[in-house]
Order: structure tokens, then C-alpha cells, then sequence
């Protein structure tokens, strides 16, 4: 049996109907259902044989959020073993044939052109070629580059350039995000292996709730999506009305990260299922891909498995939490 990149191959993004939406290399629409990771420095467990066959062949993920936390004890502080973390989850996607999603996560400070993101890594000797044919480059570009020379070749690798820029001000998509992105995005171009590129998706504004900022400012690369966040327990209609008038303009839109429970991620661990419910209903009607935060052990009510959940998958009910019962449910459906 075909694996889903197999059936898939290189997704493109391609005006259907009036709507840009993320296709497959023969031009058909499509939807990807799957999980993100928390963030690697914490939770690198799951990055293993065992964990990755069950979520393809018991979940049915189509793909993996790879959630490379830059700050918070992340990259900035150990490149090195986070860029080896990021490098083992795009291998394991490839074994298993599903689409691995590598997420440069912005968090705090939240403006990706902060130093805190534009000096990490940038030493790293995996850079050094990279840097010196450009010295005025910073952390994500330099970061992306690399991993466009080494897997851009491959067709199941797409990029998502700042998780949720925040703490901005308003109309900062013009000011400062879109030239970000065009920055990263042309780096990203400049190393890939191939003719055909990876497809790339940029963080909105707000904590990626804003893509109706983005309408008549997209960025002239074609294979370029947006970013839109949520958590069922905190937004509502007002966010999928913002969406859809993104969407209706021809803002092609990937959920990249969205939860069961509150903003927060769940510290309350109530999980909202009937809110969940009428958000995923939106999502299927506009094709919208999406992954769910997230594959950690009991830390929050977001968290898809139990505090003692085994790492190399093959995961009994009990294993799982109530957002990951209900997750699993929805991506197998």
C-alpha cells in the first residue's frame, strides 16, 4: 500500500475554485490531519520508530509538527542538539512517508527579528559554508537554509517560519512580518536542491490568529501559505469569521497548531469537546490542514498522552488522555 506522500508527492499550493489551497503534486486538494510536538527540549520522546509507526499506522497522521522552541531553554541555548532533534523527526517522516512540518517556534519575545532569534545558532559548523557566502544572515535563515540544502529534495518537508509572532504592534504584517518572511522564504530558495519548492507557511500576527491581516500582502512566492492558531476553550466565531474572510480573498490558510482546551494549553486540564467539535467542522469544510498541540505526557489538559504513557508508542486507551482520545478519534476519521 501507497504511503501517504507516495500518494500525495509534492504538495503545492494552487488556486481551486476561487480559494488558494494546498494540493497534491497532480493538482487534487487536500487535507493533512496530524500532531505537533511540544516543544523539543522538553519533550523529544516520541522522536523513535515505535512512537512514529503507531501515530502513522494507528493515528493515520498524514503529518508531523516538528515544534523547535528557538527560546525557553531551546535552540538558542543548545543548537547543536536541537538541530539533531529536528534532523531525527524529518528522517522518521521520511521512514514512515508522511509530511513533517519543521516550526522555527517564536514564542518569547514573539518579535522574530528580536536578537533573541537572529543570533541563535548562527555559529553552529553545520553553518559555516552557509555563512560565509552570507554573512549578513541571521538564525532562521541560516537555520532554514541548511535544512533546504539537506532534505529540500525531499518531498514530504515543509517549513513554517515564526510559530506565533506577538507582543507586536498593530500593523505590523507590513511593517515587519512580511519582510521577515520574504527574507527566510528567499533563503529557504536559495538552497533548495530541487526545481521544486517546499512549501513554506508563515506566522500571522497575534499569536497567529491574524490572517485577514495578510489579505492583498501576500508574499510574492506562490508556495507560501499562513499561519492560523486556536484553542477551542478561548476562540470562537469571531476568529473563524477573521479566517473566513482570509480564506474568501484568497488567503490560503494551514492551522499548524490548535487545542482542545484553553489558550493556555490547559492548566486547568478541561478539555472542550463540543467547541472543538464546531471548530474541526470549519476546518473540513474549508480543507484546512491542521495539527494538534500536543504530543507531551500529562503536563497540561492539551497534552495527548498520560504522565506514564511508554515512549515507543503502540499506546492502549489508558495511555491517552481525554484531548488525546479525542484527537486520535478525529484524525483516524
Amino acid at each position: 500500500m501507497k504511503t501517504i506522500v507516495e500518494q500525495y508527492g509534492n504538495l503545492q499550493v494552487l488556486l481551486k475554485n476561487g480559494k488558494r489551497r494546498l494540493c497534491s503534486q497532480s493538482g487534487e486538494p487536500v487535507q493533512l490531519k496530524g500532531m505537533s510536538t511540544m516543544g523539543l527540549q522538553w519533550q523529544n520522546w516520541v522522536l523513535n520508530e515505535g512512537a512514529f509507526e503507531t501515530l502513522v499506522n494507528e493515528w493515520g497522521c498524514k503529518i508531523i509538527r516538528l515544534a523547535m522552541y528557538v527560546q525557553e531553554g531551546g535552540y538558542a541555548i543548545t543548537p547543536a542538539e536541537k538541530l539533531a532533534d529536528v534532523e531525527k523527526g524529518i528522517e522518521l517522516c521520511k521512514k514512515f512517508g508522511i509530511y513533517a512540518l519543521v516550526d522555527w517556534h517564536t514564542l518569547t519575545p514573539g518579535d522574530p527579528t528580536d536578537t533573541a532569534y537572529t543570533e541563535a545558532g548562527i555559529n553552529l559548523p553545520q553553518y559555516a559554508e552557509i555563512r560565509k557566502a552570507h554573512p549578513d544572515w541571521g538564525g532562521a535563515e541560516l537555520f532554514f537554509a541548511y535544512l533546504s540544502q539537506k532534505y529540500g529534495n525531499l518531498p514530504n518537508l515543509l517549513f513554517e517560519t515564526a510559530n506565533e509572532p506577538n507582543k507586536l504592534p498593530s500593523g505590523s504584517w507590513e511593517t515587519v512580518l512580511k519582510p521577515y518572511h520574504e527574507k527566510i522564504v528567499k533563503a529557504i530558495r536559495v538552497y533548495d536542491a530541487d526545481t521544486i519548492p517546499n512549501v513554506v507557511i508563515c506566522g500571522t500576527e497575534t499569536w497567529s490568529q491574524d490572517t485577514d491581516a495578510v489579505i492583498g500582502s501576500l508574499l510574492d512566492d506562490t508556495q507560501t501559505m499562513y499561519t492560523m492558531h486556536f484553542y477551542a476553550g478561548t476562540h470562537g466565531q469571531d476568529l473563524r469569521d477573521k479566517t473566513q474572510k482570509a480564506l474568501d480573498a484568497g488567503v490560503p490558510v494551514f492551522c499548524t497548531e490548535w487545542g482542545t482546551t484553553e489558550a493556555d494549553g490547559g492548566r486547568n486540564m478541561k478539555v472542550y469537546p463540543v467547541e472543538s467539535d464546531t471548530w474541526l467542522q470549519f476546518l473540513d469544510q474549508n480543507g484546512i490542514s491542521w495539527c494538534n498541540w500536543s504530543m507531551t505526557r500529562g503536563r497540561e489538559g492539551s497534552a495527548a498522552f498520560a504522565e506514564a504513557a511508554p515512549l515507543n508508542g503502540r499506546w492502549k486507551d489508558s495511555d491517552l488522555s481525554e484531548s488525546g482520545l479525542y484527537v486520535r478519534a478525529k484524525i483516524k476519521s
